[in-house]
């Protein structure tokens, strides 16, 4: 519980200078900026996970990004942050932090949409059988058909 703490005081500080910002990253950036930026912050691909393994503010996450699904080849779509918390009441603690940082605009049994940035960039929270995983959906994504 208190490293669930840490973390989310940790992402507040991360979000409130700009909030389209992870980990100092910014995800409207092109592929290359952004792929520099994560490699810089430390992230390294796991084979075991298929994805990118580091660490933000002592806490191990794992980041994947949705290249395809995009209306311009040159940016990303998506950012997925996966968490390895599986306490109990992760996810109710995550929305309450949340909830104070940014805008709440949707909210379904086990999901928690916010509007993260006034370029349209949003984020979802939800809860996995492995933790808390965010999704940050930058304006860039264009979803499935």
């Amino acid at each position: 519980m208190k490293k669930l703490i840490l973390f989310l005081i940790s992402m507040v500080s991360l979000v409130n200078a700009n909030a389209f910002k992870f980990d100092g990253i910014d995800l409207n950036g092109s592929q290359q900026q952004v792929a520099r930026e994560i490699s810089v912050k430390g992230y390294v691909y796991d084979q075991a996970t298929n994805c990118l393994k580091g660490n933000c503010h002592g806490m191990e996450l794992y980041l994947s990004l949705d290249n395809d699904n995009v209306v311009d080849k040159s940016k990303i779509g998506r950012l997925i942050v996966d968490i390895p918390m599986t306490t109990e009441s992760a996810l109710e603690d995550a929305v309450c932090i949340f909830n104070v940082i940014y805008h709440r605009i949707a909210s379904v049994s086990g999901k928690a949409t916010y509007s993260v940035d006034d370029d349209g960039t949003i984020m979802e929270l939800t809860k996995t059988s492995k933790g808390l995983q965010l999704i940050y959906i930058t304006p860039n994504y264009k979803a499935k058909k």
